[in-house]
């Protein structure tokens, strides 16, 4: 179902409300990366666990997640300066809606970029503490361990890689851990080129409350996925 597969791409970049205030520190670079990964959440105590696969391509400025059913996807970008935009897209429907950098703070949906690459900012490790070795895909990984306030983390990452094998964060109320499945090869789904972007019919965010009254705009109104959307719906 739609909504399934919108509540789980949701649910792996909401590891976002791990960042907190980091110290300063080299910025790291984040090799060509494409993955599939599979986040499962579940209220506990869990007796309905939610699961389902989405993809990441990475590069050193631009990041795309996708839905595993291939209907919603995000692609993030990074300018010279450092600022992020960042676009909502419908593959399957070839259209989305582009968000500016102050578009992004205004709705409250601005990430680190180290965050979007990583899923967990390498920083945050520094408060987590070290819990032996093992290996994921034929990658030596670390695993380390902790509790952040009410959460209770465990983390699997691969050093080469700058990036989190696995992610279990567990609330009070709930536990969502996400976890790499595979790499993705040539003939395996891939990223949304620049070229197929510029053929999508895009809607800046800012003109989203305009467009909803013309009738060849009505699929604004059920991106229920995109952020912000609910100021744009009544």
């Amino acid at each position: 179902m739609k909504h399934h597969h919108v509540f789980t791409l949701g649910a792996a970049l909401a590891l976002s409300s791990l960042a907190a205030v980091l110290p300063a520190l080299a910025a790291p670079t984040y090799e060509d990366l494409a993955a599939r990964f599979n986040t499962t959440t579940c209220a506990l105590p869990c007796t309905a666990p939610q699961s389902g696969d989405w993809y990441l391509w990475r590069g050193e400025n631009r990041v795309e997640v996708r839905a595993g059913s291939g209907e919603v996807g995000e692609i993030w970008r990074r300018d010279g300066k450092g600022r992020v935009d960042f676009v909502y897209v419908e593959p399957a429907h070839k259209r989305g809606i582009e968000y500016n950098a102050s578009d992004l703070r205004i709705i409250g949906h601005t990430r680190s970029w180290d965050r979007l690459a990583s899923l967990i900012p390498p920083a945050e490790l520094e408060k987590l503490s070290p819990a032996g070795e093992t290996e994921v895909l034929g990658h030596k990984a670390q695993r380390y361990s902790g509790k952040l306030g009410q959460r209770t983390l465990e983390v699997v990452w691969l050093p080469d890689l700058q990036i989190a094998a696995r992610v279990s964060v567990t609330y009070p109320d709930r536990q969502v851990t996400t976890e790499l499945k595979g790499f993705l090869g040539k003939d395996d789904v891939a990223a949304t080129s620049d070229d197929a972007l510029a053929a999508y019919q895009l809607v800046d965010f800012s003109d989203l409350g305009d467009m909803e009254t013309k009738p060849s705009m009505a699929w604004v109104k059920e991106a229920v996925a995109a952020p912000g959307h609910e100021g744009h719906t009544h």
